[in-house]
């Protein structure tokens, strides 16, 4: 088979239909050996590779048992009950007694029941200690699946402790022992910590895991103080000495690559002397806590402690906060930075990681996307459009290309790849896509820019004279590119002495009149006077493709009516293409 990629060999398989009971065994056997898990064990004298050993199957289909065996373990409808309070097999003789016969014996199966029970009970129980829950949706999932009937446990930790920046203390909760966190009236962190046993509560589980979360915290409190010795920007140095990637150097090496590439934002914003000294100044320390104990324990710091420390150190708030911004939005979701200086260093990380990666070959194909460029893409379009950025993206990665081996090649494979994005996000916000590609198609690269045009091609198409209009500016603009096709490097120039036709003549007067309101709707976004403006000159090109041939035989005047076209259309060839729009 032949495409537009190459060739493609490809066959067809038929499959017969089968009953259900028969091909259920052949489907769980590649269920359980193909489940993809971080890890895999083997145990006893048993050849099945799984997280934790597999005692017995039960499977049940038209209340009938399902006959199938793995590693000598066979089916049956025997299942069994919480592994303390109820540890025995118990007999499902029905497929709907399954979830109240496992309820009885203290196993909740459905997990969105499970899940409310959790949350329940964890509001509860901060409400009892006059608190509020630090609720994390991702904790929840996790602890909704290692309980089979969970309880809220009520733990306290030495008030000392409290000392630790809470995100740590709340970060060691949750990612080494899965406790929740809670706060008081005043959002300052309370000496509690909430567990879900798979029991109901003891004075043994209790002790038990306040006696594991001083030991975690004793831990905690010993990276902060390490990490406390020194000033953030003296761990800059030793950046030198963490590898960011074999081609393109150390960690250092990408701060000095960050610096100069928000250089070239902070000259395409015109920003003053004092942002870019804040901005200089956040690129400097922004990777400066990869190097420290906390990082190294808790990777999804990285950032959030830098911001932290540079706060500890006297930073300037502005600089310590683009610290932990610049990696924003880590996920979907996740806020965008506001401040000038968080939004510039942002957009620096996204675009050095763009030019990076290309420059070293590693580009998303397909769905394979391990750099996650797709996202830096999305969070450059977002950034410029949520902070109403001024930004010719062009401009900004032609600047900063000499930076990276073969930057300058790069670049319109970047711009590509980083409309495409744009194309989403624009669709996402309502826009039709011969609006969108209307403004996208022209070459030029102000996000902000184009979306305000794309907005106001939408917004105005409403308006029952836009498709006449657009249709007299297709007519002008099809006479004019087929010409130019045709003749690529004819030159056309206009003189308004060749008019002959009083209908041209209208048709230059108006123009020639409005050419510098055109100039400041377009200099000002105005886009809907400007639409409005065309509209009114509407009847007046109708009129000249009425009266007037523009491909007549005497080429001095043919020429001369191309190039009035041309003169028309020129302040629009890089606004919007209207031939792109749809009648």
């Amino acid at each position: 088979m032949r495409t537009d990629k190459g060739e493609y060999v490809y066959a067809r398989k038929r499959m017969t239909a089968g009953r259900t009971e028969d091909i259920l065994p052949s489907i769980l056997d590649e269920v359980i050996k193909g489940l993809p898990f971080p890890k895999r064990m083997r145990w006893s004298d048993k050849s099945i590779s799984f997280p934790r050993p597999i005692s017995y199957f039960m499977i049940l289909f038209n209340d009938r048992i399902v006959p199938f065996e793995m590693d000598g373990i066979a089916s049956s409808n025997m299942t069994r009950g919480h592994y303390v309070r109820f540890n025995r097999m118990i007999r499902i003789d029905r497929i709907r007694e399954f979830e109240s016969v496992l309820k009885d014996n203290g196993v909740v199966i459905n997990q969105h029941e499970r899940k409310k029970i959790i949350k329940d009970e964890l509001l509860k129980a901060a409400a009892s200690i006059g608190g509020t829950l630090v609720y994390d949706e991702e904790l929840m999932n996790t602890v909704t699946f290692l309980a089979e009937s969970p309880y809220a446990v009520i733990c306290e930790f030495d008030r000392d402790f409290l000392k630790i920046p809470d995100i740590v203390l709340i970060t060691e909760m949750k990612e080494h022992q899965r406790y929740f966190a809670v706060r008081d009236k005043d959002e300052s962190l309370m000496p509690y910590f909430l567990v879900i046993s798979n029991n109901p509560p003891t004075e043994y589980i209790r002790k038990g895991n306040e006696r594991v979360i001083t030991a975690r915290f004793n831990d905690a409190r010993f990276f902060f103080e390490e990490d406390r010795k020194t000033a953030l920007y003296e761990k800059v140095e030793s950046l030198k000495s963490v590898l960011f990637h074999k081609d393109l150097g150390s960690i250092f090496d990408k701060v000095e690559r960050l610096k100069a590439v928000a250089s070239v934002i902070s000259d395409e914003l015109g920003l003053d002397d004092a942002v870019r000294n804040k901005i200089t100044r956040a690129a400097t320390l922004c990777k400066a806590d990869l190097n420290t104990a906390m990082v190294f324990e808790f990777t999804s710091l990285q950032g959030k402690i830098g911001k932290i420390y540079a706060m500890l150190d006297g930073e300037d708030p502005d600089v310590a906060s683009a610290i932990d911004d610049h990696y924003k939005p880590r996920f979907q979701d996740d806020p965008l930075p506001s401040g000038i200086v968080s939004v510039a260093l942002s957009l620096a990380e996204k675009i050095d990681n763009l030019l990076g990666s290309y420059s070293v070959g590693n580009i998303p194909k397909g769905s394979q996307d391990p750099y996650a460029l797709r996202r830096q893409a999305n969070a450059v379009v977002d950034l410029v459009l949520n902070t109403n950025l001024r930004l010719d993206m062009r401009r900004v990665l032609e600047k900063s290309a000499a930076h990276y081996a073969n930057g300058e090649a790069l670049i319109d494979r970047i711009l590509e790849f980083i409309t495409a994005r744009a194309n989403t996000i624009f669709s996402e916000h309502g826009f039709r896509y011969d609006e969108i590609d209307a403004c996208l198609s022209t070459g030029y690269y102000d996000f902000r820019e184009l979306f305000l045009r794309a907005q106001s091609v939408h917004e105005f198409r409403k308006n029952t004279n836009f498709g006449e209009m657009l249709l007299s500016f297709k007519r002008m603009n099809n006479i004019v590119s087929a010409f130019k096709q045709k003749n690529k490097d004819y030159s056309l120039t206009f003189n308004a002495s060749l008019l002959q036709e009083e209908a041209e003549r209208d048709l230059h007067a108006f123009f020639d009149s409005r050419r510098g309101e055109i100039s400041g709707y377009i200099a000002s976004n105005s886009y809907q006077k400007l639409f409005e403006l065309l509209i009114e000159g509407k009847a007046i090109i109708d009129r000249f493709f009425d009266a007037v041939m523009v491909m007549v035989d005497n080429i001095q005047i043919r020429d001369n009516r191309l190039a009035l076209l041309d003169a028309i259309l020129n302040p629009f060839t890089n606004l919007i293409d209207f031939s792109k729009i749809a009648e």
